[in-house]
């Protein structure tokens, strides 16, 4: 059972949310409730660290990282302790290295997973979605973030308040920060205006969340979606969270697309992860399409019924650039509204002059060079051979081109424009071999030169970006696919293994490992972790918040009988690769299940085939037995006129046993009876108390020296049952009661009704039932050694038996302990009709 989230939350640290939190406990601690302290930020300020000393503590775990200790929660001491409330201070607070979960909101998740309620503390800018909002307005950073979704999924809320200018007093007076830090605080995040504008913001922000737990409405509609574009840049983190707010308002779910068109530099890829992983922590869903952006978005969301899009104000880069692409959805998808957000306030560090991926190198120049002089030699041989010189443009605009596929810097699209005007110009105008030109149109000619060598170029260069991104896409749909089609043909669960192994190494290009969630020792460095996802059934490990300076994606694949964890190393390619990693995961799941499902229906055919036999045999042999001991019973009945005195108790033990084999043989096909039928057929409305005497009839004579006793109601009773099987269940309770009671014994054979159902019970006063048998002691072939004739200790089918026939009449066999010695055997059956 998952534990309760409680959060205080307060607009600003110092109004009071970690002593009202303290307080609160205290009256918990007064109720008996079990409340301990998992965290309490250090603050020195008396009044709150005095409500800490009678409030049991639970260590906290020491962290050593570059030569400075750090304390953290210990969350394993907690999990062990389980308390029924813990108290864990700042929530949004960052750990420190080497922590499990590399903020403390995961910790306080993990807690919650583990069934312990967790009350809390957080202020309103650590919200994630509104760090823009706050940014704008403050021009502070904040570091620390808790996602929405974990604020969302709160119980209960406390808002700790107090007045700005009461708040302000009490930084001024050394209440909240010593007083040099208060200074500053005052001068920055600590002015009047922030602290009203904050303050009301919270209380908004309260407030929606309020609303929703009270009309019990989820915050997301699946039915309506709101997609976000996403982008390998920093500002576009501003967009999402917009995006997370406008879904929360309209009650959506969000979508965020990114648009493969290009590849990506190390820098953008990280980037682009960290924007993802934004995204998922405000409950978003990530997808990746490949193609040009406004058709590949525009199409999506058509495809998916999406009328709302957030992007951000795009920037042209020139004035050559196409029209962007805010303008082309408007004009092909009128029907979706685009919802635009500026750029980010913060300011972008400054840049070096020339990024990498536009650098120069010399191996590009290089290149360059061996191409021009190609072209130049070719031209020069064309030259001598009088052809036009419109042919020898054509050669270096050809030169260009395969500038533009060799070579990959971007300045190349300028330089080998350049490279080429100038040749043309120094070998094959006139005056050749300088750079000055006679006629009046070689200005145009070198312009249109330049233009189109750039033109083609940058066409080219985008042609080759978008080939290399279409094979990355074809080669990941090919794994896929023939993912898909391995497992079909796979077998068993080795097999399974062996091709998932192959294909994420593969998919990735990185030695992947699967492991056993048993065999977590075989890989020691991770075995820790291994353990971690196994028991939490949750990724971790590289781009997760798990874990996440691991070197590797730990990814569980749960088939209900056991676990796999797949371990692949860390690559900035998992951002394109994780949506077909867990889409493989998902397949590999099905096909254990479908394996593990498959041996089991063998496993019950083949069960099923040897009952059957079993039956078969049972029944056969059954039939063989019975003729001849009915005869012989009759036949002992004609013996006895003819008997001595002295000669009856020999022939009365051996009717006793030819009836008591008898029984067991009428037990054994009545059960084989019962299997091959579903439903009872042959029921009718029958007085109840005339089986029960029956029953009586065919056992007192097998009761010794035994007392029997019937006890009913005046009323008779009429039941809707079937009459032969009803008497048997009677006649083998009985018989039981008979075989585990000595002689001199009371057996009652007791009927009466409550309300609307008739209680039929046997009771004794003789060895009883002890728990550990009244566990198996309706199991089929199970007996007990506690009898009073060990020579006839039978089968073990009697009590199956009555179960079986009982719950074919929908009803089932009870027992209880009999004061004060004995055993009570009953059941009830519903009534029919009652006659006074």
């Amino acid at each position: 059972m998952k534990g309760k989230l409680k959060i205080y939350i307060g607009y600003a640290a110092g109004v009071g949310k970690t002593y009202r939190m303290l307080k609160d406990a205290h009256d918990l601690i007064e109720k008996g409730v079990d409340v301990r302290i998992g965290y309490i930020e250090p603050h020195q300020r008396p009044a709150t660290t005095a409500l800490t000393e009678s409030i049991p503590v639970i260590p906290l775990k020491t962290l050593h990282y570059n030569h400075h200790t750090f304390h953290e929660p210990d969350i394993d001491a907690i999990i062990e302790a389980q308390p029924d409330v813990i108290l864990i201070d700042e929530l949004a607070h960052h750990n420190a290295s080497g922590s499990r979960h590399e903020k403390r909101y995961q910790d306080v998740e993990e807690l919650l997973r583990s069934g312990i309620n967790v009350h809390t503390t957080l202020n309103i800018q650590h919200i994630e979605s509104l760090y823009h909002i706050i940014h704008h307005f403050t021009k502070i950073e904040m570091s620390e973030r808790v996602p929405d979704r974990l604020v969302k999924q709160a119980d209960s809320f406390e808002f700790v308040d107090i007045e700005p200018i009461d708040l302000q007093t009490r930084m001024k007076e050394g209440n909240i920060y010593q007083e040099r830090q208060a200074q500053r605080a005052l001068e920055g995040f600590f002015q009047l205006d922030h602290l009203i504008q904050l303050r009301e913001l919270a209380l908004r922000e309260l407030a929606n969340l309020v609303d929703a737990k009270m009309t019990e409405v989820g915050l997301e509609n699946e039915e309506q979606v709101i997609a976000v574009g996403i982008s390998p840049f920093a500002q576009n983190m501003k967009v999402i969270r917009h995006a997370a707010r406008l879904a929360q308002a309209f009650k959506c779910s969000l979508t965020g697309i990114y648009i493969e068109s290009s590849t990506l530099e190390p820098e953008a890829i990280h980037q682009l992860n960290l924007n993802r992983q934004l995204l998922e922590s405000l409950g978003g869903h990530f997808i990746s399409l490949y193609g040009e952006e406004s058709e590949q978005l525009g199409e999506w969301c058509s495809a998916n019924r999406v009328n709302k899009v957030v992007l951000g104000r795009p920037h042209k880069s020139s004035i050559f650039q196409r029209k962007d692409i805010i303008s082309e959805l408007n004009a092909r998808y009128p029907h979706i509204d685009v919802y635009i957000i500026p750029s980010a306030v913060q300011k972008q560090a400054s840049k070096p002059l020339f990024q990498p991926w536009i650098q120069f190198q010399m191996v590009d120049l290089l290149k360059l060079i061996v191409i021009m002089t190609v072209c130049t030699l070719i031209s020069l041989t064309m030259f001598q051979h009088q052809l036009n010189e419109s042919n020898t443009i054509t050669v270096y605009m050809l030169g260009v081109i395969m500038s533009a596929l060799w070579i990959r810097s971007r300045l190349n699209v300028i330089f080998s424009s350049m490279a080429a005007v100038l040749l043309f110009n120094y070998f094959f105008t006139t005056p050749r071999f300088t750079f000055e030109a006679y006629r009046a149109d070689y200005p145009a000619t070198f312009t249109i030169m330049f233009v189109c060598g750039i033109i083609m170029s940058a066409l080219v260069r985008n042609v080759k970006q978008q080939t290399k991104v279409a094979k990355e896409k074809i080669y990941r749909t090919e794994v896929l696919l023939e993912t898909n089609k391995l497992l079909i043909q796979s077998v068993d669960e080795q097999a399974v293994i062996k091709t998932m192994k192959q294909q994420f190494s593969k998919l990735t290009h990185e030695d992947v490992r699967m492991i056993h969630s048993d065999q977590t020792e075989v890989f020691p460095k991770l075995a820790a972790h291994l353990k971690w996802v196994k028991y939490h059934q949750q990724e971790a490990g590289y781009s997760t918040d798990t874990f996440p300076g691991l070197p590797y994606y730990l990814l569980p694949v749960n088939a209900q009988a056991c676990t796999y964890i797949i371990v692949i190393p860390a690559s900035d390619q998992l951002t394109f690769e994780k949506e077909i990693i867990l889409s493989m995961a998902i397949d590999m799941t099905n096909t254990l299940e479908k394996i593990r499902l498959y041996k089991e229906n063998k496993q019950q055919e083949k069960e099923k085939e040897r009952e059957q036999a079993r039956s078969t045999f049972l029944k056969s042999i059954s039939h063989d037995i019975r003729t001849p001991l009915t005869a012989m019973i009759g036949n002992l009945d004609v013996l006895d006129k003819g008997m001595s005195e002295g000669q009856r108790p020999i022939l009365k033990s051996i009717k006793e046993d030819a009836t008591w084999l008898n029984n067991m043989v009428n037990n054994i096909l009545t059960i084989t009876k019962i299997d091959h039928d579903d439903e009872i057929s042959n029921q009718q409305t029958i007085v109840l108390s005339e089986v029960i005497y029956t029953a009586y009839q065919l056992t007192v004579k097998r009761a010794g020296t035994r007392t029997f006793h019937i006890e009913e109601p005046d009323e008779i009773l009429l039941v809707h049952i079937d009459e032969k099987m009803m008497t048997q269940v009677l006649i083998n309770l009985v018989e039981n009661a008979i075989k585990y009671t000595p002689e001199q014994s009371v057996i009652t054979l007791s009927l009466r009704y409550e309300g609307s159902s008739a209680v039929i019970e046997v009771q004794d006063n003789g060895y009883g039932v002890d728990e550990a048998m009244q566990e198996r002691i309706f199991d089929q072939y199970y007996t007990s050694d506690n009898t009073s004739d060990r020579s006839r200790k039978g089968l073990g089918l009697g009590l199956y038996l009555c179960q079986m026939i009982l719950k074919r009449h929908h009803t089932s066999l009870y027992i209880k302990k009999n004061e004060p010695t004995g055993a009570i055997f009953g059941f009830k059956l519903p009534i029919e009709k009652v006659i006074n």
